[in-house]
C-alpha cells in the first residue's frame, strides 16, 4: 500500500472514554483501517506496561509510543529509549524536596516514588497509569537514598502532582524551567511532567514515521494536552480534540469532537474511510 498512513493518538482525554475505555465502532473501525495497511499506534504519557495493554483494547499489532516519547516498541522489540540523565534526576529531585512536593520516576514497568502515593494514583482512572497488565502495580519506594541510587539509570521520564495547590505549579515549573537537561510540560491541570531535554512525543513519532517510510505529510495525531503539542505540530495532520486546551488547538490544524464522542472515530471514519 503506497499511501499507508500513521495514526498515533494520546490515550487519555483522546481515545479513552473517562470510564477507561475505548467504544465499539472506534476499536472496529482502528482494525479495519490496520487490516487496509495503515499504521496504528498510542501516544502516551503512561508507562510502557500500561499503555501497551490500552493498545491491545483496540489493536493487536503492538505499536507504543510511552513515557512522553521517551520510550518506543513494536510488539515489544524496542525501537526508542531515552532516559534522564544522572545530574538532571538529582536536581529534579532537589527541587521537589524544596518545595515538598511529591515526585515520580517511571520506568517501562516500574512507579519509584518519592512520600507516599497521594490519592492522584488511588482513583480508578489515574490508578490505570500504572497498571502492568497483571493487577499489581510495581511500586518502589526511593526514599533511601540507596534505593534511588540503584535504580536511577531506569527513570525515562517523571510526573509531579499537586492536588492541594495546584496554583503552586507555576512555581515549580519555574524552577525546573532552570534546570538542565530536562523538558518540562503538562497533562493535566494538576501535573507536570518531566522529559529528557531532547525527548518528546514527537522524537518518537517521526521515528516511528522513518521505521515504515511514512512521510510527516501521511502522519495523523490525535491529542488534548500541552504534553501532545509536539507531535501535533510534527504530524501533516494534527487532530486537538474539543476537549483540548486553547493553546493545543492553537497548534493542531484540525478539530474534532470530545473523547466522550468518540472524536477520534469521527475523524478518521471521515478522512480515510
Amino acid at each position: 500500500m503506497t499511501n499507508k498512513y500513521l495514526i498515533c493518538s494520546d490515550i487519555d482525554g483522546t481515545l479513552l472514554r473517562q470510564d477507561q475505555t475505548v467504544s465499539e465502532k472506534t476499536r472496529d473501525l482502528i482494525q479495519t483501517l490496520e487490516n487496509d495497511g495503515h499504521i496504528f499506534s498510542i501516544s502516551t504519557g503512561r508507562m510502557y506496561r500500561s499503555a501497551r495493554e490500552v493498545g491491545f483494547q483496540v489493536s493487536n499489532s503492538g505499536h507504543v509510543i510511552a513515557s512522553n516519547g521517551s520510550y518506543a516498541a513494536i510488539r515489544d522489540e524496542e525501537l526508542l529509549k531515552t532516559t534522564l540523565e544522572e545530574k538532571a534526576i538529582r536536581e529534579t529531585y532537589d527541587i521537589m524536596r524544596d518545595f515538598d512536593l511529591p515526585l515520580f520516576f517511571f520506568s517501562t514497568n516500574t512507579l519509584f516514588y518519592t512520600k507516599e502515593p497521594p490519592a492522584f494514583f488511588r482513583e480508578l482512572a489515574d490508578k490505570s497509569r500504572l497498571d502492568t497488565g497483571h493487577n499489581s502495580f510495581s511500586l518502589v519506594s526511593i526514599n533511601d537514598s540507596h534505593v534511588f541510587d540503584d535504580n536511577i539509570n531506569q527513570f525515562l521520564n517523571a510526573i509531579v502532582v499537586s492536588e492541594d495547590n495546584i496554583s503552586r505549579l507555576a512555581d515549580v515549573r519555574q524552577a525546573l524551567n532552570k534546570a538542565n537537561g530536562i523538558r518540562v510540560l503538562s497533562s493535566h491541570h494538576n501535573n507536570l511532567e518531566i522529559l529528557p531535554a531532547n525527548s518528546d512525543k514527537k522524537t518518537a513519532v517521526e521515528a516511528l514515521g522513518n521505521y515504515y517510510g511514512i512521510p510527516r505529510e501521511r502522519i495523523i495525531t490525535f491529542g488534548d494536552g500541552e504534553n501532545d503539542i509536539g507531535m501535533l505540530q510534527y504530524a501533516g495532520t494534527g487532530v486537538a480534540m474539543a476537549n483540548a486546551t486553547d493553546n493545543v488547538k492553537a497548534a493542531a490544524n484540525q478539530l474534532t469532537d470530545t473523547n466522550e464522542a468518540d472524536g477520534v472515530y469521527k475523524f478518521l471514519k471521515e478522512f480515510i474511510s
